[in-house]
């Protein structure tokens, strides 16, 4: 007799075994493999979230680069001058409000507290105001080259952020995607377990405790959790990551009904 987690694995393959072995598990056995396929496939996740040089700020910031206008992008790009990772003004309006929000060039000696969105271009780094948040950018890849368009602009500052945030955002970045994955492991393994429990009524299927059930599904999503991890693994992104699982699962159910008829052997 195998011990666990090895009585798992030798249900995960063929199309008999996953509903023949559908009682061998117990509910901390089975608590614990639907952690471990859950944790499965963060791996590859966590290891993309490691090759990220960049995440772009307004996933965080709403419209933070709203403010950025054609003419504020001209004063950038004509009066601004950042060398040595200082930035120096040269011009004569630092100050650039519109419906957006406002931005501020150069050092001011008195900054405008307002609630709304703030872009304020000091001398040592860019300060970014909203509400309650108040994010402090320095400057290394926003350079001098990076000041000739909006879009060159937004990707440094991002960059920038990103770099000085690293371990913040990978952590907020799995956090999300760890909840997303269990959620949609919840939503397929206990509804597909509480429909198959529904069919205990009837005499054309064997399923009897809900117990059995999930064991049941949780057998027929090791392979497919298995063969999404190692996708992702080859690069593909999280989502269709779940994708490639939940297709995989519904085909391989299908297949195990088509062989059992969810019936024991008389």
């Amino acid at each position: 007799m195998l011990l666990y987690p090895f009585t798992y694995f030798s249900s995960l393959f063929g199309f008999r075994r996953p509903f023949t072995n559908r009682r061998l598990l117990s509910w901390f056995q089975l608590i614990f493999t639907s952690f471990f396929l859950i944790a499965l496939t963060l791996i590859p996740v966590a290891l993309q979230n490691q090759q990220l040089s960049h995440y772009p700020l307004t996933t965080f910031v709403e419209n933070a680069f709203d403010p950025l206008t054609d003419d504020v992008l001209n004063d950038l790009n004509k009066n601004v001058q950042i060398k040595d990772q200082k930035l120096t003004y040269n011009g004569q309006t630092p100050i650039h409000k519109s419906k957006n929000g406002e931005v501020l060039l150069g050092h001011q000696k008195t900054v405008p507290t307002s609630s709304d969105l703030t872009l304020y271009f000091d001398t040592d780094a860019l300060h970014i105001r909203k509400d309650q948040t108040d994010l402090a950018i320095f400057y290394q890849s926003v350079d001098q080259a990076s000041l000739k368009d909006k879009k060159s602009l937004t990707s440094a500052i991002s960059k920038d952020w990103f770099s000085q945030n690293r371990p913040t955002i990978s952590l907020f970045l799995l956090l999300l995607s760890g909840g997303l994955l269990t959620i949609n492991f919840l939503i397929v393994a206990f509804g597909a377990s509480g429909f198959l429990y529904l069919t205990k009524r009837s005499r054309l299927f064997s399923f009897v405790t809900l117990k059995e059930c999930y064991n049941f599904i949780l057998n027929c999503l090791g392979l497919p959790t298995l063969i999404a991890t190692f996708m992702g693994l080859l690069g593909q992104n999280f989502t269709t990551m779940i994708t490639i699982q939940n297709i995989l699962f519904v085909l391989y159910l299908v297949i195990i009904f088509y062989k059992t008829h969810f019936r024991d052997k008389e």
